[in-house]
């Protein structure tokens, strides 16, 4: 089941969109799902901790939960994860004692506050990336007790009132359970307990605080910074499993957990994303530019609809141009032309490989010789990289095209197999088709 939160605010004279998706981890029978507790996961706080939402976004899409539930906000700051800075607005992870109204993150936090103070959540893990390796005496620069790189957090020794209020005998099972599969030594785990309650004024403003104050077992996660990213998810994805073992919620994986498995699901070359009413495009492999490509006008980039089978992918602007994201990867760079949008077209008439058939628009269709678009009346086509000189207005329809008559550079992948074909009524676009030579 997924829920959405919308969140809209003013800042000056722009409108920002920020979306908290939340998505539930459970099992399909009511009754299994009530029978064991539910857990709270979070990452993306930080934008630029980029091992936390790709260890969520995995687990979203790798696991399966057998008994209780867990409720997933893979990315809790999208704007600052697609600019891959820690915060727009300041660090948010201090935003959770007293803020200004007029924040333009207050909408954001009053949400994620609600969201750990249901009455349902028994525990709640935020995920995060640290610099250096922990240790709790100073050894030298990188390993000392200022460093946050792999160790597991607590705030306090116990919660009285929490469904699980030994917080200590938790955090040091899970740290026994991640370090009974360390990569290397120097990589192993130790507990980091913070003291707000004892004065500490910068976490008596940090989410896990705000989370015990509501009676919730609250622990943080940090996977090293000096760790490639496959590594860093493998020590998160390390952290959950053993969290969730001390919570008996069960649960089931479809892949071995070992970095290289890791590195091979994060770059998945199954991946796609589908903005607005366009064809599905693979994440991967998309040429770094893509020119002269449709979005719809009078539409701030954030409110453009995207869909994708991965949970962390967005839009960003930047200057002239809109960037896919994919966490904080640049998949590729849009260089837009905006168009009115006309979706009355539904499908087009199309000769395959000498087989007529109707394709909806939207579609990618796989071609192995040639591909011929029927006429339509008042509706031109214009296939990317195939050029007739029509007045300025290419009408590529009445056309067989093969694959030896593109020009290549125009491909919309590196391997120069997939075209658009774009579809216009009047001075609208009315939709896209791709075709991939196979």
């Amino acid at each position: 089941m997924k829920k959405i939160w919308l969140l809209v605010w003013g800042l000056c004279s722009w409108v920002f969109l920020h979306a908290i998706e939340m998505i539930e981890k459970a099992p399909t029978n009511v009754e299994d799902r009530d029978k064991a507790p539910h857990l709270l996961l979070l990452a993306g706080i930080q934008g630029d901790e980029p091992g936390g939402f790709n260890a969520t976004n995995l687990f979203l899409m790798h696991y399966s939960v057998l008994k209780g539930l867990v409720e997933v906000v893979p990315v809790l700051n999208k704007p600052s994860m697609l600019r891959n800075h820690r915060g727009l607005y300041g660090d948010m992870n201090r935003k959770f004692a007293a803020l200004d109204k007029n924040d333009p993150e207050y909408p954001t936090i009053q949400e994620i506050k609600s969201l750990i103070a249901k009455p349902s959540i028994d525990a709640v893990l935020h995920l995060h990336d640290g610099g250096g390796y922990y240790r709790p005496v100073y050894v030298d620069a990188m390993l000392n007790p200022k460093r946050w790189g792999n160790c597991f957090i607590i705030d306090q020794d116990e919660v009285k009132g929490a469904k699980f209020p030994n917080l200590l005998a938790f955090a040091n099972n899970t740290i026994e359970s991640i370090n009974a599969h360390l990569l290397h030594p120097i990589e192993e785990y130790h507990l980091k307990t913070r003291a707000p309650a004892q004065g500490d004024t910068e976490m008596q403003k940090a989410l896990t605080f705000y989370a015990i104050n509501q009676k919730k077992s609250a622990f943080a996660n940090e996977a090293s910074k000096e760790l490639p990213l496959a590594s860093r998810v493998f020590y998160h994805l390390q952290a959950i499993e053993g969290l969730l073992n001390q919570l008996n919620i069960p649960f089931k994986r479809d892949f071995d957990l070992n970095p290289n498995s890791v590195h091979a699901l994060i770059n998945d070359k199954n991946l796609w994303a589908k903005i607005s009413s366009l064809p599905k495009m693979p994440l991967f492999n998309l040429r770094p530019k893509l020119n002269h490509f449709p979005l719809p006008h009078n539409t701030k980039i954030p409110q453009i609809p995207i869909e994708s089978n991965a949970y962390i992918v967005g839009l960003v602007k930047n200057k002239q141009e809109v960037f896919l994201k994919y966490g904080n990867k640049l998949m590729t760079r849009l260089s837009p032309f905006y168009i009115e949008f006309d979706p009355s077209l539904e499908e087009v008439k199309m000769q395959i490989d000498n087989k007529d058939q109707m394709v909806k628009i939207g579609s990618v269709v796989e071609v192995k010789e040639s591909f011929y678009i029927h006429a339509m009346d008042n509706i031109r086509a214009n296939v990317i990289g195939f050029s007739v000189s029509n007045e300025n207005k290419p009408n590529e329809a009445g056309y067989t095209i093969k694959f030896k008559d593109f020009q290549k550079r125009f491909s919309l992948d590196k391997q120069e197999r997939i075209y658009r074909i774009e579809f216009y009524k009047n001075n609208a676009f009315s939709g896209m088709i791709l075709v991939k030579f196979v």
